[in-house]
């Protein structure tokens, strides 16, 4: 089997997604792409997460025809083609349905910088791209758009998108994502506007995560 090993990998973390509650049923869409050869390993459409095998993982290229496989790819692969065109700093590319960033997706509300990990992980707001038509390639450009050099964005009326160097990075984006949006929606519930970080702290704070948090090298 071509690439067993991102295959194998794609669908571990498409079942962490899915058992997370980062989606349901059979919605939301995981890949990862081998840069040396383009080719993007993604999850199958419409399929249960509980009965996929690696086998069921598509391997695709960057026209989006299928390389190796037997199941037709997610309905959503130019959304993830468009963002490996244009951010190569990204490997990893999950789409959501995470229940609060969908709320705020459909109200078309950002994620404010409300939280020192919002600043963290993607340097100011999470922006809302405009609604598009999802698996048309003008999804993936007001994704993309949207997007600009951040990990993150909601889409109009439809979801989540989260982009990382690796899936591992992609997924905790995903997460931290779910979970400003969370605490947003209950400080607006409580009626009150939650504090936003000042402009100053964010930029500082968006370059310690990126360089000093976790495992990352300390810059000297």
């Amino acid at each position: 089997m071509l690439l067993q090993e991102m295959r194998t990998d794609v669908l571990r973390y498409a079942q962490r997604m899915y058992k997370a509650g980062l989606t349901v049923g059979v919605s939301g869409n995981v890949s990862a792409i081998d840069r040396d050869s383009n080719t993007i390993a993604i999850t199958p459409s419409g399929m249960d997460y509980d009965e996929l095998t690696p086998e069921d993982i598509t391997l695709i290229d960057m026209e989006g025809q299928v390389v190796d496989g037997t199941r037709r790819p997610s309905s959503e692969k130019m959304l993830h083609i468009k963002i490996y065109q244009s951010r190569p700093d990204v490997n990893a590319v999950f789409h959501t349905h995470s229940t609060y960033a969908t709320a705020l997706a459909a109200m078309g509300e950002p994620i404010p910088v409300i939280l020192a990990e919002v600043a963290a992980i993607a340097g100011g707001p999470i922006p809302v791209a405009p609604y598009a038509r999802f698996g048309t390639p003008e999804f993936g450009d007001v994704a993309v758009a949207a997007m600009g050099d951040k990990p993150a964005a909601l889409l109009q009326n439809h979801g989540v998108v989260c982009a990382g160097k690796d899936l591992q990075k992609a997924f905790l984006i995903a997460v931290d994502t779910e979970e400003a949006a969370k605490i947003y929606l209950f400080s607006l519930m409580a009626g009150k506007r939650a504090i936003r970080l000042n402009d100053e702290e964010i930029p500082v704070l968006h370059e310690i995560y990126a360089t000093r948090y976790g495992q990352n090298p300390l810059k000297p």
